[in-house]
């Protein structure tokens, strides 16, 4: 049987992604069925106009002043990610946080996937993001993540040197453009069920034993696509509370 298909598409400065990554993570550690899963990450991008080059601003300001949420929202939102955070022992660090643009993120788990540390490199990313408030779009932060994840100094900084990748980060967000994606994450298992949101870590496991079975059959109906709902930011950047 060939293997499922996972595919997810995520942007790093949304919160929920951070926090579905680690949930299908913790299920698939679960899954008996592990080795015959693989992981496609595909780029979006919540909001292209923000800053790069280690230019990120303040987040409460981004969702206060950009995105137009009231502050009384932000709050609220921050503390019910809090909690999730909690839930799976991450250190919660978002107010300090900072927005920036996440292009040269995305080129770079592009680069990693050449050589299987996609996964890893995103991991690390969202963790600075998350966690260390740190600013993602900064070129020697990813430089050292990069380095972090076994990637070639040289190979990183030529990447920044150029244009890379940026053609299929764009492809990526057309592609889930087209197949109605506007909410990340979003995870697709074979293109015949879904995940959007940070979802419960046994809402993956259930998702994962499904696809499994469905897997074995031939010529299931993309129509038949059963999706779980939760958290997600859109593409205009607004995330839900």
């Amino acid at each position: 049987m060939n293997k499922i298909k996972v595919e997810v598409w995520t942007d790093i400065m949304c919160p929920y992604c951070y926090i579905g990554k680690i949930h299908y993570e913790r299920a698939l550690a679960q899954f008996p069925h592990a080795d015959e899963v693989e992981l496609v990450i595909k780029a979006f991008q919540l909001n292209p106009n923000l800053p790069d080059k280690g230019n990120g601003y303040p987040v409460v300001d981004y969702l206060v002043n950009t995105a137009g949420y009231p502050e009384a929202n932000v709050k609220q939102m921050f503390a019910y990610i809090e909690q999730l955070a909690k839930n799976v022992n991450v250190k919660f660090n978002l107010p300090n946080s900072v927005a920036a643009n996440t292009m040269d993120a995305h080129r770079l788990v592009k680069l990693a996937a050449r050589k299987g540390l996609d996964s890893e490199v995103l991991m690390l990313i969202s963790k600075a993001y998350f966690e260390d408030a740190l600013d993602y779009s900064d070129i020697e932060l990813l430089v050292k993540i990069g380095e972090e994840a076994g990637l070639d100094e040289a190979e990183i900084r030529q990447l920044f040197a150029g244009d890379d990748f940026k053609t299929e980060v764009k492809q990526d967000i057309e592609e889930a453009h087209q197949l109605g994606i506007n909410t990340v994450p979003t995870f697709l298992f074979d293109r015949k069920q879904a995940i959007i949101g940070s979802e419960p870590i046994q809402v993956f496991i259930d998702t994962l034993n499904k696809a499994y079975e469905k897997r074995k059959k031939e010529n299931a109906a993309l129509s038949d696509m059963d999706v779980q709902k939760g958290k997600s930011c859109d593409a205009n950047g607004m995330c839900e509370i």
